[in-house]
This record gives structure tokens, C-alpha cells and sequence, in this order.
């Protein structure tokens, strides 16, 4: 694989990424992560960087892209265990 084919599916994988977050569909998330992950390993191990900054800079944005999605997973993830844990209280004074 070359630089070109693999920036392009490590682009793709962030995209489908970034659906699933807003899909709130976490448990995609980790399974697109792991294989893009899975993907990058297998890349550097059979190639050197050769300081491309073109190549460089795609990686960053997409890891800025990734950043930001994760936060906002983070943050969805946090409010819907605040909203589940008010609603857990609610619910809390019928049981008795």
C-alpha cells in the first residue's frame, strides 16, 4: 500500500467515524478505531517515513478530526449517563 491509498482509507475510516459518533453508535466507533488502528500498524511496519509534510499534515488533521469526535462522544456518553441517573432517581420513589 502507498502513502496515497492508505491517506485515503484512513480518511475514509475517520468519516465513518465521525457518522457513527453522530449515529451515537458507540460500539461502531470502537470497531472502525480498532481497524484503523489495525491499519496504521500494519502500514508503518512495512513502510519508512520519508518526510513527507504533505503526508504528515493529512495524518494530523485526521487526528485532530478524531480528537474532536471522540470529545463529542465523550460528551454525549456524559449526558446520557447524567440523564439516566436522573432518571434513576425519579424512578427510585415508586419502588417503595
Amino acid at each position: 500500500m502507498n502513502k496515497s491509498d492508505f491517506l485515503e482509507q484512513f480518511k475514509a475510516y475517520n468519516e465513518q467515524i465521525e457518522s457513527a459518533v453522530a449515529a451515537q453508535n458507540f460500539e461502531r466507533v470502537v470497531s472502525l478505531d480498532l481497524a484503523r488502528r489495525q491499519m496504521l500498524h500494519e502500514f508503518t511496519a512495512t513502510s519508512t517515513p520519508d518526510g513527507d509534510r504533505h503526508f504528515f499534515e493529512a495524518l494530523e488533521r485526521c487526528a485532530e478530526d478524531n480528537a474532536r469526535a471522540i470529545s463529542q462522544m465523550t460528551a454525549e456518553m456524559h449526558r446520557v449517563q447524567k440523564s439516566t441517573a436522573t432518571t434513576m432517581r425519579g424512578l427510585s420513589g415508586y419502588r417503595r
